[in-house]
């Protein structure tokens, strides 16, 4: 089971195919190839948008008295996927299981072989890294031209420093007064008004699929 789920993971990783797998006892299942399409759209497998969209896959493998009888359902993201690919894989397992007695041995094949034929029909898809955005900040001239660019600087801070000072007092005597807290206006309080409705809605999706 380690081994199966290292395989998978690399599959959803590089965006190929999110695939479980679903073990019952025949008296479990009904319609065997529905059972498998079922399972995938309520595991709600696949990639909700995207290139790779709706790319979930389901084997479904029912265990008899002495054979296991494998059946899938796939995605419609998976189209390169052919049916006469995927029914072989079935029957490579149920074979496997037929000359070892092992469920886990053919599982590992089931999966090993899956493996090749998804990669063979779609090639890992990786996100673009996003371009990191440089931001350059002003900058002075070095040496005595920096030192003088400085001194022109704080000349002109405390010329308007003065001006201000000067200013004020002038303005003050001509009945302009400042008040930091704002001047009285209109009886409507700041920052009110009238809420909005809330919006009412809901979002829902499922996975189509095909299945052998």
């Amino acid at each position: 089971m380690t081994e199966v789920d290292v395989i998978l993971d690399r599959l959803n990783s590089d965006s190929i195919a999110q695939t479980m797998i679903l073990i019952q006892p025949e008296e479990q299942v009904g319609n065997r190839v529905n059972c498998a399409v079922h399972f995938l759209r309520y595991m709600r497998l696949g990639l909700p948008d995207g290139e790779r969209k709706d790319n979930g896959f389901v084997f479904l493998i029912v265990v008899e008295p002495n054979s296991i009888d494998v059946h899938y359902g796939v995605g419609l993201g998976l189209p390169a996927l052919t049916a006469s690919e995927l029914t072989s894989l079935n029957r490579i397992a149920e074979d496997t299981y037929q000359s070892t007695k092992s469920l886990d041995l053919a599982l590992l094949t089931l999966i090993q072989e899956f493996d090749t034929v998804a990669r063979s029909n779609y090639s890992p898809l990786t996100s673009p890294t996003p371009a990191q955005e440089i931001t350059y900040l002003p900058t002075l001239p070095s040496g005595p031209l920096g030192i003088l660019s400085i001194c022109g600087l704080l000349c002109i801070g405390v010329l308007f420093l003065l001006f201000l000072i000067w200013l004020l007092p002038k303005l003050a005597r001509s009945g302009i007064n400042f008040n930091p807290y704002g001047s009285r206006g209109s009886g409507f309080p700041l920052g009110g008004g009238r809420s909005s409705p809330r919006s009412r809605g809901g979002s829902g999706s499922s996975r189509s699929g095909r299945g052998n």
